[in-house]
């Protein structure tokens, strides 16, 4: 479970050491997999002997979520990780087999692969707590205003704040996209979502957000920041841990 949420959940899912890293260590690569809508549920029965082959633990660990909402919804999503760049350059290929698998056994099922990227999590802005429920994550991918990547980092430094300060039982934390495209979305937050039913609540985070920072903050907060990004969007998505390399 630990896996997801951190990877965007974290992919989402996901690994709960709440102590800073080295950002190559927290690197995870992301796939988009659209199903044949006839071919689900073999496609599923073959990616999970595929990861458990190849990517059962350790460096090359991959696991795969769904996606419930936005522009993807219905596809899978491949992720891989966490780990450093260098060990992609020995990454499971030809010479064991794993290339021929995925060719044979994976991408005939497919209607396509699309937009691999590489997400690093930020070595600074993550709460990540030891004890965690649910196996869904809210994403907020943005596309950042050219020059405003630290800002954007300082400012979400206020939300991990509010996380940390209420001892919440959920995860958030913001990762960067390594290879973003020309107007495609190069920073992403991800937050732990124990279940649909929190949205059915009043929210309180914005009396919390004010009880950390002082009355009267979130307005000016979340004004200037609106101010730092181009575009926003959201993905829901939730773990699938029979298809991952080891069931968690």
């Amino acid at each position: 479970m630990k896996k997801l949420l951190i990877a965007f959940v974290g992919s989402l899912c996901i690994l709960g050491i709440a102590i800073a890293q080295d950002q190559g260590t927290y690197m995870y690569e992301t796939i988009y997999l659209t199903p044949k809508l006839d071919k689900i549920s073999e496609l599923n029965t073959n990616l999970s002997a595929h990861n458990k082959k190849f990517h059962g633990e350790g460096d090359y660990y991959a696991y795969v979520v769904s996606v419930l909402t936005g522009n993807h919804t219905g596809d899978y999503v491949w992720i891989m990780g966490p780990g450093n760049f260098a060990r992609l350059d020995s990454r499971p290929a030809d010479n064991d087999g794993h290339d021929a698998d995925w060719n044979n056994s994976i991408m005939p099922l497919l209607k396509k692969m699309s937009q691999a990227e590489y997400w690093v999590r930020d070595s600074k802005q993550f709460y990540l707590p030891e004890n965690t429920s649910g196996n869904k994550a809210r994403i907020r991918f943005y596309k950042v205003k050219t020059g405003q990547n630290q800002k954007f980092a300082e400012m979400f430094t206020k939300i991990v704040d509010v996380y940390k300060s209420k001892e919440l039982d959920r995860s958030v934390s913001l990762y960067w996209n390594t290879f973003p495209t020309a107007h495609g979305r190069n920073a992403a937050t991800v937050a732990g979502m124990p279940n649909w039913a929190m949205y059915d609540e009043a929210g309180t985070f914005v009396a919390d957000f004010e009880s950390v920072h002082g009355e009267g903050t979130w307005e000016p907060w979340i004004t200037e920041w609106r101010g730092l990004y181009d575009w926003m969007g959201n993905e829901i998505r939730k773990n699938l841990p029979a298809l991952s390399g080891v069931e968690n």
